[in-house]
Formats: structure tokens, C-alpha cells, sequence
């Protein structure tokens, strides 16, 4: 494999292509392997496609590419004036005739808003401030309204010209991944487009350096002239009992790009019924996906020797402080949180604030009824109520009642940032949590997340434990199961950080021609397979869901450790009368994905199909809906950490709509679309309840003793 490699090359193998559309998004939003995605005219539909192995392979056409192009090229070098000639001529003036757009109402909401002020260039911008977020949702509008393709192209050029350029990142971001006529459209990573947000200052100051020496640094035919290397922040910003060990997954670049763009598919300020989120049980998938990160980081920690995450209380200091390494665009550092941080001097009205709100919804799931903003009363009893709940914590659009609930989760991290809701720019100095990007870095992230997820423990407890009924599958049995050796170690990945470094443009060269590579070590795994054998006195469709969770040394443990175990896998099965071998590769799991290719060598791709010398095939190749493959198993030890697989195949309950129904899943997400996934039972089944243990162990299940061993890299084989 090539350092940093997307996931499949140019010329996608047709077995490859075969699995990708097999497997697809549909669930990856919910999980480990959560996916995640979806407005204005009609959307858009390959004109060419052909089908080989029965296979269906759907390319684009030319307008598509170009739209394609567009993007990559809007995108390059954001933090400096756009240097591409064709478009420059819409830089000075936006589109201002009503009948270009569906909304004009808001859009002149945004002319007037703009008018009057935003956030200038080249300052901080974070999502979690009042002021910003307003802003953006203007500018999201902005775009989304544009009726045509023409006003869209002309008013993100404008935009990308005059903005701020973390609210113009953001909000194009958002009208990407949810316009029908931009579906397919794919963007350069996160990571490589904000990289500021994923490597140290010091990598960019290495950078600068070489430059400022070597004026071929950049431009070198060999690679490995063009590196810079990384260590992992943590190891000097979270030096409290062992916290640093775990840097190689915090800091990970593919785990931070999963939730930016789950939050971003879910964004909390867009819903209703035109986006149709609220279709894709986003609170209940919101509380699971929190839940299931919490379990992935028990097991990494595990693995490393440290115990349970800490307790978040507002009444005792927060003994791990965080140092990021990290630096904005201009220079300045994201702000640090000291060991042992007090609450105290801080805000003691916001913090009075937010534990009110959270005694609002605590009573609620106790008193088992939410009052909406009419005053109407929606009971908590019932299992999909759950759904309720995870939007109240959220906070978002789709909340019954915002206004008494409020967002208990905005209010939480800008307390724990020591940032300011309503602040402006000269008060604004954000920290890592109020970054959708760079989050999951700090340990107070898992911290307040486990405080958070009592909720949702709490309304699940008021439910009734599964009977024997509903957990059994009448006449099937899994017999057994073997799964190969687990084998986890680091390698080298290369990124491209070339988008923060300037660039000049006057100087004679191509910035496609320019590519720096920060290099870190990440964590993956070898690729595995398991054998199911199940019996069965029936034949038809079944449902199997796999897991991994701390080892168990008795069922009655299971009652305590349910919450920390992670679903790697969920498929269907047609099952026949008799004995079923089933086996499955990790190369098949539902939701993962591979690493994504990097900024520049896509956009050659995309400009050979632009110049029709290749042509561009719409698959998931480069999607930014899963779980990192890499991170698939936590790292072990060199002896074999032990752990415990679980397996359950169930019948087929059919979701109210049909999986890939309402969305075309060959190459675009489904985020809104309703039918995302396999069947209709709750997230996290069956460990999602308190266990009766009397009827819990049916046949239809097994647990299994498995072990994960951490190699050096040179130990690893060739069927790597």
C-alpha cells in the first residue's frame, strides 16, 4: 500500500466495486463505522453506466467533472486570494436577482446581515459562538437558495473571496454535503484542507524553514524530500497519569475527520422537514455514536493499561489539563486548560445555567414525559422516545423544545473551553473542544460525553429488559465460531499539508505541483476473517450483528460491561434449512472505510477525466461516511491483550423504508434520506437494556475468547 493512498486506485478492480456497492452506507452512520449524509434543484443522475459481473458501474459526465474540478480548485490555499484566472471575474459581487433563488427572504436576510458586519478574514472562527453559528447558517442559506448551478458557482466564488474563511470552509461544507444536485460531489479531507486543525505548530514552522532554504522543497520528483515528520501532541498535552499513551488514537486524523463529518451530516443548526434528518433517527443515532466512541476509547485505554474513564462532575476540579501543540492559520495557539482546572472562578452563572438545563431533562426522563414548545406532553415509555431524548441533549433543530431544554451540550463545551456563547471576535479565543475537528483530542471530550450519556442510560433503564421471546430466533442456532489471529501495528502515513503553507502564485510553478507531507505513525491491523457456523430449521433472511468488548469471565459481568462494546459489523444472511457456513473478511465489514487519497493526487484524476482521458467513476472510493478501517481493533499488547467477540443473528424486522430505497448508495451517503438502514431494531441491540439474565443466553447468540497482538511494523508480513 502507498503512504497515505485512498482506497482504491484510479482503475477500480470490479470485485472491488462489487463489495463497495454491497456493503454500503446505509448503517455506517450509526456507528463504528457510523455514516453519515443531502437541496435545491434536481438531483443528480450519472448519464452513463454499464454492468460488469452484474455489477453496475456509474461514471460521470463532463458537467459533473467540471463541477468536480470547481471545488477542488475554490478550495486550494483558502487562507489566500483565489489564483485561478476563470474566476476571478465573480470575486467583486454576488447574485442579486430574487428569481435565482428559492427563498429570497433569506437570502436578503444574509445581504443585510453582511452589510452590517461579519467575521472579518483571517480570524478565529468556531462554530460553538452564537454569533458565528447565526452567521453561517446565513451563508449556508446563502448558497442552498441559489436555484441553478450558474448562481451557486458565481455566489461560493464571491463568498470564498470576502469570507471568513473557517465560516466559508464550514458553510459550503454543509451545502455540499446536503444539496440533491451536489450528491457524489466529493471534498478533499478535512485534514488536508484545514491541516492546522490535525499536526502541530512546530510541523509548519519545520516546513517554512525548509523552504526559506531549499527553493525546490515542495517541488521535488522524490517524495521523501518533501516530508516533515510529527509527534504526537499528546505526548507533551496530556502528561497526567498516562493520558499521552494514547495519542496515536486521540490525535488520529482519520478519527477526527469521522466526527467532523458526522456532526457536519447532523449539523445541529440545520433540520426540519426539508432536510428530512429527523428521518434518519438522528437522536437516537446521535446518543448511539457518542456511546460507541466512548466504548472504541474504554478498549484503546484498556489496551494501554489505564482504567476507567474519569468521573465529570461541576462540583470537583478537572485534574487533566490540555496543552494542544496546535496553532491556527495566524499564529496563534488554541487555547490550553490547566491540570486540575476549577469551575469556580470561571462563570458561576453559566455553570448554575447549565445544570439547571440538565435537571430539566433529567426530570423529564424520570416524570417519563417531555412538554413541547406548545405545551403539548410526548411520553418517554416507548422505545422510539428515545429519539426525543438524544435531540433534547443535542440541542439541535429538530428538539421539541429548545427553548426550555436549551443545548446543554453547546453550554458544556464552551464551559469546559473557557470560551464565551455570545463573546466577540476580540473575546473569542477558542479551545480544541469547540472545533468539531480537533475534539476528540482532549480527555475531558470522553469525560463530558460519559456525564452526557447518562441520559441515555437513564431512559433506556425505565424500558423492560428483552424476554426470551424477543431475543430469541426460533429453529437457528450458531454452533460456533473461529476467528483468526488478531494482529494490530503502526506504519508510516503521509498527508498532505501543502493547503496551510502559502504559496506564490506569481512565481512560474502550478500549485498542483506542489505537495509537503507531514508524516505520522498510525495504528492498523491485519486483515481478518471468522467462520460462522449456524444451523437453522429455517429458511430465509436474518440479520447478524457483531461486537467486541472487554473480556468476559462470566455472563453476569455483561450487566456493567455491556456499554463497552463496540458493534464492528451487521449484514444480512439468507439463511437455509441445515447448516450455514458463513465466513466474512474485515476487507467486507459494513462500516469502514479506507484511507482517502490525497488533495493533489485526486485532483490529477479528476482533471484527466476532465480532459476525457480517463473516466471518472461515482462509487464510495472516497467516502467521508465510516469508521477509519485502521482503527478497527485497539492496539493490544505484544503478548495478546484479551478480549471478547459476540455474535447474534436475528430475524429480518423490516425499517419502514426499505435499505437504499430513497437514495442511490453506489456513491452518495443517504444522510436524511429515511432508509440507511438493515432493519428496525434499536442501535446497539441487544446491549442496549438491563439484562434479565435469566432469559438472556439464547442460541441464537455466542460469545467467543479472542486475543489482539501489537507487532512492530517490520514484524508484519507481505499479505498486508
Amino acid at each position: 500500500m502507498q503512504l497515505g493512498s485512498g482506497w482504491y486506485s484510479f482503475e477500480v478492480s470490479v470485485a472491488v466495486l462489487t463489495r463497495t456497492m454491497m456493503q454500503r452506507p446505509g448503517w455506517l452512520c450509526v456507528l463504528f463505522g457510523t455514516i453519515f449524509f443531502s437541496v435545491c434543484s434536481g438531483t443528480y443522475v450519472p448519464t452513463s453506466q454499464a454492468k460488469v459481473d452484474g455489477a453496475t458501474i456509474k461514471y460521470a459526465d463532463k458537467d459533473f467533472v467540471g463541477k468536480q474540478k470547481f471545488f477542488f480548485e475554490i478550495l486550494r490555499h483558502l487562507h489566500q486570494p483565489i489564483a485561478f484566472d476563470e474566476y476571478l471575474p465573480y470575486t467583486k459581487r454576488w447574485i442579486a436577482e430574487p428569481s435565482k433563488y428559492t427563498n429570497f427572504t433569506e437570502v436578503t436576510e444574509f445581504f443585510e446581515a453582511y452589510e452590517q458586519g461579519f467575521l472579518k478574514q483571517g480570524q478565529i472562527f468556531t462554530i460553538y459562538n452564537y454569533w458565528y453559528a447565526k452567521q453561517t447558517l446565513m451563508v449556508y442559506r446563502f448558497f442552498n437558495n441559489a436555484i441553478d448551478w450558474d448562481t451557486y458557482y458565481k455566489n461560493v466564488i464571491w463568498a470564498r473571496q470576502n469570507l471568513n474563511e473557517g465560516m466559508f470552509l464550514f458553510a459550503l461544507t454543509l451545502s455540499v454535503l446536503h444539496r440533491k444536485d451536489l450528491q457524489g460531489i466529493v471534498l478533499p479531507a478535512i485534514y488536508e484542507l484545514y491541516p492546522h486543525y490535525f499536526f502541530d505548530g512546530d510541523v509548519f514552522h519545520d516546513a517554512n524553514n525548509r523552504r526559506a532554504m531549499d527553493g525546490e522543497y515542495g517541488f521535488h520528483a522524490n517524495k521523501r524530500h518533501n516530508v516533515a515528520h510529527s509527534n504526537y501532541t499528546a505526548t507533551f498535552s496530556t502528561q497526567f497519569y498516562g493520558e499521552g499513551s494514547l495519542s496515536y488514537f486521540t490525535d488520529d486524523v482519520g478519527l477526527n475527520a469521522y466526527y467532523y463529518y458526522f456532526m457536519m451530516d447532523y449539523a445541529p443548526l440545520l433540520g426540519g422537514d426539508q432536510l428530512g434528518l429527523k428521518n434518519d433517527r438522528r437522536g437516537e443515532l446521535y446518543l448511539f455514536m457518542h456511546q460507541q466512541l466512548l466504548a472504541r476509547y474504554y478498549l484503546e485505554r484498556s489496551s494501554n493499561g489505564l482504567g476507567p474513564i474519569q468521573e465529570l462532575t461541576w462540583e470537583s476540579p478537572i485534574g487533566t489539563g490540555y496543552y494542544p501543540m496546535l496553532h491556527y492559520w495566524n499564529g496563534v495557539p488554541f487555547r490550553a486548560r490547566e491540570n486540575n482546572f476549577l469551575w469556580r472562578p470561571y462563570d458561576p452563572i453559566k455553570l448554575s445555567g447549565l445544570k439547571a438545563h440538565e435537571e430539566r431533562i433529567r426530570q423529564a426522563i424520570d416524570l417519563g414525559y417531555v412538554v413541547t414548545r406548545d405545551g403539548q406532553q410526548i411520553s418517554l415509555r416507548q422505545t422510539e422516545a428515545i429519539d426525543v431524548v438524544g435531540n433534547l441533549v443535542s440541542g439541535n433543530v429538530d428538539s421539541v423544545n429548545v427553548d426550555y431544554y436549551k443545548m446543554i451540550e453547546t453550554t458544556a463545551r464552551m464551559i469546559l473551553a473557557q470560551g464565551d456563547y455570545y463573546g466577540s471576535p476580540s473575546e473569542v479565543w477558542p479551545g480544541v473542544l469547540m472545533h468539531y475537528e480537533t475534539s476528540m483530542r482532549d480527555p475531558a471530550f470522553y469525560q463530558f460525553y460519559q456525564r452526557l450519556l447518562g441520559f441515555y442510560w437513564d431512559f433506556k433503564s425505565f424500558l423492560p429488559p428483552y424476554t426470551a421471546e424477543q431475543l430469541k430466533f426460533a429453529g437457528v442456532e450458531i454452533k460456533s465460531v473461529s476467528v483468526e489471529k488478531l494482529v494490530t501495528y503502526f506504519e508510516p502515513f503521509d498527508v498532505d499539508i501543502s493547503n496551510g503553507l502559502g504559496f506564490n502564485n506569481g512565481a512560474g510553478r502550478s500549485t498542483w505541483n506542489f505537495s509537503v507531507y507531514a508524516r505520522k505513525q498510525r495504528l492498523n491491523h491485519k486483515p481478518f476473517s471468522y467462520v460462522l457456523n449456524i444451523g437453522s430449521q429455517y429458511a430465509g433472511k436474518g440479520v447478524v450483528r457483531m461486537y467486541m468488548g472487554p473480556k468476559m469471565f462470566h455472563l453476569s459481568q455483561l450487566q456493567y460491561m455491556k456499554k463497552f462494546f463496540v458493534e464492528m459489523d451487521q449484514y444480512v444472511v439468507d439463511l437455509v434449512v441445515g447448516d450455514n457456513e458463513i465466513k466474512r473478511n474485515t476487507r467486507e465489514f459494513y462500516y469502514d472505510i479506507r484511507d482517502r487519497t490525497t488533495y493533489t493526487e485526486l485532483y490529477m484524476r479528476i482533471m484527466k477525466a476532465y480532459r476525457s482521458e480517463e473516466r471518472f467513476v461515482l462509487d464510495m472510493s472516497e467516502a467521508h461516511c465510516g469508521w477509519p478501517d485502521r482503527l478497527l481493533l485497539p492496539k493490544g499488547h505484544p503478548n495478546g491483550f484479551p478480549m471478547s467477540f459476540f455474535f447474534i443473528v436475528t430475524p429480518y424486522y423490516a425499517p419502514k423504508l426499505a435499505q437504499f430505497s430513497t437514495f442511490d448508495a453506489t456513491y452518495t451517503c443517504g444522510t436524511g434520506s429515511g432508509s440507511k438502514y438493515i432493519d428496525a431494531l434499536p442501535f446497539g441491540f441487544p446491549f442496549d437494556r438491563e439484562i434479565n439474565f435469566s432469559s438472556f443466553a439464547t442460541k441464537n447468540m455466542i460469545f467467543t475468547d479472542v486475543a489482539v497482538y501489537h507487532v512492530d511494523g517490520n514484524q508484519t508480513n507481505e499479505s498486508l
